[in-house]
């Protein structure tokens, strides 16, 4: 590398000497080698024209001074002119550097340069030529972007005129991006033929640890040399004030000194444009000014139109801007390339200029067609504009945001659309949601916000709407405590479909808060036992679920909270849908809320979709269905993430999260989870039994049995004490008889099970029963217990569980036939092929029961039984014959799916090809 004598690696590793190096030459052999070459071009009385482009501070004029030094070396005579800002109106300020180097033979010129102009003479160029001839010339020209109008046709004239045998060499350096130079260059004849175009690129992070170590007389790290180059845009100017400037305050070349590199480059940087700021003309900064707020979204016309200036001159102003080295070309745009730079030009616009300058060009981005948020991002930093197409603009961004989870853009948004002047139930509409995007990064603002709309006092049915939603929202992020006050709070003042609502919500939240007995705070109507209006009616028939009375009038009052559709707040239908699915009318409820949810992904509250999604992750898993239980426990999160989870509503996310690890096999993280410490308060939650009851269920599964029975039980305690008594919310009482079992505690066992025998029947829902029947089981004698087919009900995966563990009853007490054969009920129950957990169980009783197996229990049953019901559905279609392409055809998916599915059942069956399929699917099938 130029100017080295030492030797330094690139990551730091070896130094040998402190060296002076010139930054505007490292990494140029390219360039260097292209200029040696015109001198010996010249030397061979030969011409040559070279333009060498750089952006400011890139060098472009150190390699013309490098090859004067080098023609001087060789004896070639050097006539050196450079422009200027100061001096770009000064007529043929370039020609008469130029002469005035040449001697006693330019006197006659100078004089007529200097005097009036002459239209169509070229004074010294024929004297210049003269001389060339006897002696050949390097002519170098810097900051060629500066020349005056009559030098550049000089030099036109100059290039026309070369031709071979005339030994003179052309050098012009300019700021700039276009690496085929000046305008006023390329448009000679000669140019064409004779110009090398060479465009000078920023320092590699190779070439500026060279420098660094050089500066700082140390090793260089790779970490710190390519954050440099980084952000000093690989411009050696910058990187030599920048690293002197570290290297004077002490610090090193290290990693750890990145962040103050960044700090002093970005000082350096914003001083240069500041001071290219200073040469610029009103009209540029104009523009540039306009370019700064949207010259990513407009094209350079508008551009001028934003800034007031006429289009006639849109070719200069982009030379000016593009020589200063603000801008890049960009088809029809101007893009400032530099965001220090664009900092910096905000910066020295004046606030009230600057404000202006937003709302003119987000109305006419507006007007133009743009996206909602490219307007949105310049009405964040204009004044309020007055026109209906800013708050739709900004609400439209909000939208987009919310749907891409990014909640405290989509708050940004909103809190500008609250600036602009509208009706107080449209402020009110959307104060609504930005309280649900706030719910996520901000929870306790959004109760404030929601809890402002509540206490309102506007009329009419708008405003009776918005109080009833801001209440239910309020409620679905957890805080119990807060939607009693405010509900007691806004019932003074309301009148009927409002008054009905707000009764019902301000029961929901005393039915969530365990120190609060059923005793209304003042002038709080009771719930009514026979409710007429819907919202209510969904409350009393959660009252009667947990009670486990009256089944049947639960199920009609769940199902007029249902179909009252969406006029009835979001938290009374999620109580009704968990009332009705209790009554065994599964199917029935989880239609509503699959309804329910796509209602709520319409919208944006973002913590009732969160509840609605959590509690169909519930029934997911009640029924069974692990894998979707898993997906809607993850758009539940991604919906409202867990720490902005109310401490009351928390325990039902981590509980319900609990099941789908214990259940897909992670049992580590199930533990983790029950294990993880808890937000304050949270002990006081309707879902703490739920929590305590997963617990409890895991210490079962590590064999933790008297850890198991307390868990259970103090879950069953709180749910006394809260007198909801029904089996079918919780069966804490055959879980824990399963284990006092377990510790050999029958008599327990035995009292256990009876209570819940007597509360299921009395709730009268056949899962409740057939579950309770079923854990009763085991206490029978031996050989009784596989003597009853016990109905099943929608409680999938409660009545697998306990089948499985009535079947490891009976092999612990011996009777190994009687095992074998609740075996073989086990595995055709379905949830074996979507529970990891029940998976793994099932194979390893089928292990423990093989060598007394009854034949009913078929060893290719039980590895069938192992395979997802869509690759069981895709080996049996491949048993049958069919092709691959024929089975996607059918199944409706693509072949790279069947393929997936095939592989993966020759991997659980353990066979390597589709004969081996097909003859371990006749052997099951006895054919």
């Amino acid at each position: 590398m130029a100017g080295l004598h030492g030797t330094q690696s690139y990551a730091g590793s070896t130094w040998t000497a402190r060296l002076r190096i010139d930054p505007a030459l490292l990494e140029r052999e390219a360039e260097q080698a292209q200029l040696k070459q015109a001198m010996a071009e010249i030397g061979e009385g030969q011409p040559a024209v070279v333009v060498v482009t750089g952006r400011p501070g890139f060098g472009h004029n150190a390699l013309l001074r490098w090859a004067g030094r080098l023609a001087e070396k060789r004896s070639v005579r050097v006539l050196r002119a450079t422009g200027s800002l100061t001096e770009r109106d000064l007529r043929n300020g370039a020609v008469i550097q130029l002469l005035s180097q040449l001697g006693p033979e330019a006197e006659g010129p100078l004089r007529v340069l200097r005097g009036p102009p002459e239209p169509d003479g070229l004074p010294g160029l024929r004297e210049l030529l003269h001389t060339v001839r006897r002696r050949p010339t390097l002519v170098t020209v810097e900051d060629a972007q500066w020349l005056d109008p009559d030098s550049r046709r000089w030099l036109q004239a100059l290039v026309r005129r070369l031709s071979a045998g005339v030994p003179l060499a052309l050098l012009v350096g300019r700021t700039g991006v276009d690496r085929h130079g000046p305008d006023w260059l390329a448009g000679t004849s000669a140019a064409g033929r004779l110009t090398r175009h060479l465009l000078v690129p920023g320092l590699s992070p190779r070439a500026v640890a060279t420098l660094a170590g050089t500066i700082f007389g140390a090793p260089c790290d790779e970490a710190f040399a390519d954050a440099a180059a980084e952000a000093s845009y690989g411009s050696p100017a910058i990187l030599h004030a920048a690293l002197h400037g570290l290297a004077d305050a002490g610090q090193r070349p290290t990693a750890a000194d990145v962040p103050q590199l960044r700090t002093v480059m970005t000082s350096i940087i914003g001083d240069r444009c500041a001071r290219a700021l200073r040469g610029l003309t009103d009209e540029s900064i104009a523009v540039l000014r306009a370019l700064a707020v949207a010259g990513d979204l407009l094209d350079f016309t508008r551009i001028c139109h934003l800034a007031g200036v006429r289009t006639a001159h849109e070719s200069r102003l982009r030379s000016a801007l593009q020589t200063a080295g603000f801008t890049l070309p960009d088809g029809p745009f101007e893009r400032i390339h530099l965001p220090v730079a664009r900092a910096r030009v905000l910066e020295d616009t004046p606030i009230a200029e600057r404000a202006g300058l937003y709302a003119r060009a987000a109305r006419l981005v507006y007007r133009s067609g743009a996206a909602d948020e490219d307007v949105a991002r310049l009405l964040l930093h204009a004044p309020p504009i007055g026109e209906p197409w800013a708050v739709q603009t900004l609400y439209g961004s909000f939208g987009a945001a919310a749907r891409r989870s990014e909640f405290a853009r989509a708050a940004t948004w909103l809190n500008r659309a609250l600036e602009e002047p509208q009706r107080p139930e449209q402020r009110a509409r959307i104060g609504l949601d930005l309280a649900g995007a706030e719910a996520v990064a901000a929870p306790v603002a959004s109760d404030r916000r929601l809890a402002a709309v509540v206490k309102s006092p506007g009329d009419g049915e708008t405003w009776s709407h918005l109080r009833v939603r801001a209440l239910d929202m309020g409620l679905a992020r957890g805080d119990d405590s807060w939607g009693r006050c405010v509900a007691a709070e806004a019932l003074e003042t309301a009148q009927g479909r409002e008054r009905d609502d707000l009764i019902a919500l301000y029961w929901y939240a005393v039915r969530c808060r365990p120190e609060v007995r059923d005793v209304p705070a003042p002038g709080v109507p009771a719930l009514p036992e026979h409710p007429l209006a819907p919202a209510q009616a969904g409350i009393r028939a959660g009252q009667l679920a947990t009670l486990g009375q009256q089944r049947e009038r639960a199920a009609e009052l769940a199902r007029r909270a249902l179909e009252a559709g969406s006029s009835v707040p979001v938290m009374p239908r999620l109580v009704a849908v968990r009332a009705l699915w209790f009554t065994d009318a599964a199917a029935e409820a989880e239609g509503h809320l699959d309804a329910l949810v796509a209602e709520l992904r319409r919208g944006h509250s973002r913590a009732p979709l969160a509840r609605a999604l959590v509690l169909s992750a519930d029934l997911h898993l009640r029924g069974g269905r692990v894998d979707a239980a898993h997906r809607a426990m993850d758009a539940a999160e991604r919906a409202l993430p867990s720490v902005a989870w109310h401490p009351y509503a928390a325990p039902h996310l981590m509980a319900v999260r609990c099941v789908v690890a214990m259940e897909s096999g992670r049992h580590d993280e199930a533990r983790a989870l029950t294990a993880a410490p808890t937000p304050p308060d949270t002990e006081t939650s309707i879902h703490w039994p739920l929590l305590l009851f997963i617990r409890a269920r895991v210490a079962a599964d590590e064999g933790r049995w008297a850890e198991a029975v307390e868990l259970f039980k103090e879950s069953g305690r709180w749910l006394v004490r809260r007198q909801w008594p029904n089996p079918a919310v919780l069966p804490w009482r055959s879980l824990a008889a399963l284990a006092c079992l377990r510790l050999g505690d029958r008599k327990q066992a035995r009292r256990l099970i009876h209570e819940e025998l007597t509360l299921a029947r009395r709730w009268g829902a056949p899962s409740a029963v057939s579950l309770a029947e079923l854990c009763a089981r085991a206490l029978d004698s031996p050989g009784t217990a596989a003597s009853t087919t016990v109905p099943i009900g929608p409680n999938h995966l409660a009545h697998a569980w306990a089948l499985a563990d009535l079947t490891t009853e009976e092999a612990t007490k011996g009777d190994r036939m009687a095992a074998a054969r609740l075996l073989t009920e086990l595995s055709d129950h379905r949830v074996t092929r979507t529970s990891s957990r029940l998976a793994a169980r099932v194979r390893s009783l089928a292990d423990r029961l093989e060598p007394t197996a009854d034949p009913e229990v078929s060893t290719l049953d039980r590895e069938w039984a192992v395979l997802s019901p869509a690759e069981r559905q895709t080996a049996e279609l491949a048993c049958g014959g069919l092709g691959n392409r024929q089975i996607a055809e059918q199944l409706s998916v693509s072949r790279r799916t069947v393929e997936l599915r095939l592989s993966s059942t020759y991997k659980k069956l353990r066979i390597a090809s589709r004969e081996e399929l097909r003859s371990r699917y006749r052997l099951m099938e006895g054919t």
